[in-house]
């Protein structure tokens, strides 16, 4: 018996934070990994009588967001994680954690960035260059380069501390802006 496409779709945004994950692990990329997400959303309502029932949506979508990944690592002659990461990041989570939380809120305070300030996040994360190369690619000197990703951070570790409600909001009300 097929599953109904609402809860196909309910499973999903319940879990949309693990398939994104996986998908911007793999890409590199959290704008790729939504990307991502809504293909795997619309594969799985076009597959919905392939499901064997409620548990076999979740690792039917972490597979293809990693297929779809890969083929977009690929195609950006990026190096993707070994299969055993990969694997690990698929595998089935024990329990319910305030990681997933603490993920959402980072999620969210990341989008909440200028573009400049994600562009250093992936040249240091994404490609892994140091703040000298960073520094060599943007005509900046690695000091301005170190003093920005110390902001970054701080702006992100204070987002993510208010958005878990583990500081106070007026704290980073002037902030705002910023990110």
């Amino acid at each position: 018996m097929a599953l109904p496409a609402d809860v196909i779709v309910q499973i999903l945004l319940r879990e949309r934070l693990r398939v994104t994950t996986l998908a911007a692990a793999i890409a590199r990329d959290g704008h790729v990994a939504d990307d991502i997400f809504q293909q795997v959303v619309l594969a799985a309502l076009e597959n919905g009588s392939h499901f064997k029932g409620h548990d076999h949506v979740l690792p039917w979508a972490l597979r293809a967001a990693r297929h779809r990944a890969l083929d977009y690592a690929k195609s950006k002659q990026l190096r993707p994680f070994p299969d055993e990461v990969l694997d690990l990041l698929e595998a089935p989570a024990e329990g319910d954690s305030p990681w997933s939380d603490q993920g959402e809120a980072l999620h969210h305070c990341l989008n909440r960035l200028t573009s400049s300030a994600r562009t250093l996040l992936q040249l240091k994360y994404g490609e892994g260059l140091t703040a000298a190369a960073i520094a060599a690619r943007l005509n900046r000197t690695a000091d301005a380069v170190y003093q920005s990703l110390s902001r970054i951070h701080k702006l992100l570790r204070e987002c993510v501390q208010t958005r878990l409600g583990l500081a106070p909001t007026a704290a980073n009300a002037g902030r705002e802006g910023e990110g």
